[in-house]
C-alpha cells in the first residue's frame, strides 16, 4: 500500500494499531453499559454500586499516574510502548471475565468485596492497555496530521466495539442465561483484535529519554508547565460528572421503551452518527483546527439534550431519530476526545524540556476511566434517589419511567455547560503542534520555533 507523502506508518500497520481499540473498547463497553445493571441483578444495592466505583476511583487516582511515572523512567530494550502492550494482551481479558464471573449465590458482603476487588484489578489492567497505545502514536510518527488520521481510525474502531457488545451480550445472554458466559465471548474477541499490533507494531520515532532522577516533584513541575492538558483533561471531566447517558441506557430500554434489546437499537443510534464524523474527520481536519470542530460540538450538544427532554419516549420512532440528532455533537465529542493529548505532550516537552509522555497519556487514561466511573456512580446514586428497586425482574414505581428520563436527558447538558469555561482556555491549535513536533524532534531548531511561533509558547 503506497503511503501518503510524508506518512510514515505501513497499511498494515496503521490497520493492526486500529483494530486494537476494536478489542480493547469491547472489554471497556461491557463494563460502561453493563456493569451497573450486573450488579445489580446479582442484589447489590444502587447506591452500594456508586461507593463501590467511587473507591475504585481513588485507586484509579494513584495507579495511574504511578504507571505513567514507570513508563516514562524505565528504559526497556523492546520499545518504551510496546512492551507494555504486549503484557495487556492478557491482563485485560482475564479481568474482564473475573469481573464478571460473581457467583448469584454468595452472600451480598462477599459480592460486593469481589466486586470492589474485581474492578479494581480491571481498572488496573485497562490502565496498562490504554496509556501505551495511545502513547504510542508519538514513536509511530511525528507527522501531526497523520497521528489525526490513525487516531480517527482507531477511534472509529473504538465505537463500532459499543455496537459490537450490545448486539452480542444479548444473543449470549439469551442463550446461556449468565454474564459470565457473555464475558468470556467478549473477552476472546478482544483477545484476537489486539494481537496484530503486538507482531507488526514498530517505534521509529526514538523520544527525549526521561532524566533518570525525575521523581514526584518533577511530575507536579510538568504538569504545572503543561497548562493545556490539564484544561482539556479537566473539561472533560466536569462534563462528565453528570453524563449518566451511558450507564442508564440499559435501564431505559427496560422501563421507558419496556425492552432490554431496545439497548441495541439505543447503542446503534448513538455511535453511528460519531462513526460517520469519524470517517469524514481526517478531510475536515485538513480545512479546520480539529479544537475548533470539537468545541462547535461541545456547544451543540447541551442545546440538542434539552430538545430531547422534550421530545420524551413515548412515540419510540421520533424518540430514535432524535438519539440518532443527539447523538452528532455528543458522538464527535467522544471521538476527539483522545486527539489532544499527543498534542499537549509536544507542548509538555517544548516548554518544560521533559519527555513525560507517559505522565501525559496517564492523565488522559485517568480521565477517561473516571470519566465513565463517575457517570457510573452518579447514575447509581441517581437510581437510588429516584426509588429505583435493585434485583433484575423488580416491580419499579408508577413515575418512575419520567424520572429516570429527567436523569438521563437534561443532567449530561448541565454538565457539558459547566466545562466550557475550561476549553476557552484551551489555546494549543493543530498548526502550532506540529513546529513544536518537528523541534522536538530535532527537524528544526528551537530558535527556528520560537519564530515560527511569534513567541506564543515560550
Amino acid at each position: 500500500m503506497t503511503r501518503k507523502e510524508g506518512y510514515q506508518i505501513s497499511g498494515f500497520e496503521g490497520f493492526s494499531y486500529s483494530i486494537y481499540f476494536l478489542g480493547q473498547n469491547i472489554s471497556f463497553a461491557l463494563p460502561a453499559l453493563y456493569l451497573v445493571v450486573f450488579f445489580t441483578d446479582i442484589g447489590i444495592p444502587a447506591a452500594t454500586v456508586g461507593i463501590i466505583t467511587l473507591i475504585v476511583k481513588v485507586w484509579d487516582a494513584v495507579n495511574d499516574p504511578i504507571f505513567g511515572g514507570i513508563v516514562d523512567k524505565v528504559h526497556l530494550k523492546r520499545g518504551k510502548f510496546m512492551p507494555w502492550i504486549r503484557v495487556s494482551l492478557i491482563a485485560l481479558p482475564v479481568t474482564t471475565i473475573l469481573l464478571f464471573a460473581i457467583p448469584n449465590d454468595m452472600s451480598l458482603t462477599a459480592k460486593i468485596a469481589w466486586a470492589c476487588i474485581g474492578y479494581m484489578l480491571w481498572d488496573s489492567a485497562y490502565t496498562i492497555c490504554d496509556l501505551p497505545i495511545f502513547g504510542l502514536v508519538t514513536t509511530l510518527t511525528n507527522n501531526v496530521n497523520e497521528r489525526t488520521a490513525i487516531m480517527s481510525y482507531a477511534r472509529i474502531m473504538a465505537l463500532a466495539a459499543f455496537i459490537v457488545a450490545t448486539l452480542i451480550i444479548p444473543v449470549v445472554r439469551g442463550a446461556t442465561g449468565g454474564w459470565f458466559t457473555s464475558a468470556i465471548a467478549l473477552s476472546v474477541l478482544t483477545l484476537l483484535f489486539m494481537f496484530p499490533i503486538c507482531v507488526v507494531g514498530k517505534e521509529r520515532i526514538t523520544p527525549k529519554p526521561t532524566a533518570d532522577n525525575f521523581g514526584f516533584r518533577d511530575m507536579f513541575h510538568y504538569l504545572g508547565k503543561n497548562k493545556y492538558l490539564l484544561f482539556f483533561n479537566l473539561a472533560i471531566i466536569v462534563a462528565s460528572l453528570t453524563n449518566t447517558s451511558s450507564a442508564l441506557g440499559i435501564y431505559i430500554a427496560r422501563y421507558n421503551m419496556g425492552n432490554e434489546a431496545m439497548l441495541g437499537l439505543l447503542t446503534i443510534a448513538a455511535i453511528v452518527p460519531a462513526l460517520v464524523f469519524g470517517a469524514c474527520l481526517p478531510a475536515l481536519a485538513k480545512k479546520f483546527d480539529k479544537f475548533h470542530i470539537f468545541l462547535f460540538m461541545f456547544l451543540l450538544s447541551p442545546c440538542l439534550g434539552v430538545m430531547f427532554y422534550f421530545i420524551g419516549y413515548e412515540n419510540q420512532t421520533l424518540f430514535i431519530i432524535a438519539c440518532f440528532i443527539r447523538s452528532i455533537p455528543s458522538g464527535a465529542i467522544l471521538f476527539m476526545s483522545f486527539m489532544f493529548t499527543p498534542d499537549c505532550v509536544e507542548y509538555g516537552l517544548y516548554r518544560s524540556g521533559i519527555n513525560a509522555s507517559g505522565i501525559a497519556f496517564s492523565i488522559q487514561t485517568f480521565t477517561a476511566k473516571f470519566s465513565t466511573a463517575m457517570a457510573t456512580a452518579v447514575g447509581a446514586f441517581a437510581l437510588a434517589v429516584i426509588g429505583f428497586v435493585e434485583t433484575e425482574g423488580a416491580l419499579q414505581a408508577a413515575n418512575f419511567p419520567d424520572k429516570l428520563w429527567v436523569v438521563f436527558t437534561l443532567l449530561p447538558a448541565a454538565g457539558s455547560l459547566a466545562a466550557l469555561p475550561f476549553l476557552f482556555n484551551y489555546k494549543l491549535r493543530d498548526k502550532y503542534a506540529q513546529i513544536m513536533a518537528k523541534a522536538n524532534s530535532g527537524e528544526i531548531t528551537r530558535e527556528e520555533a520560537d519564530k515560527q511561533l511569534d513567541g506564543r509558547f515560550r
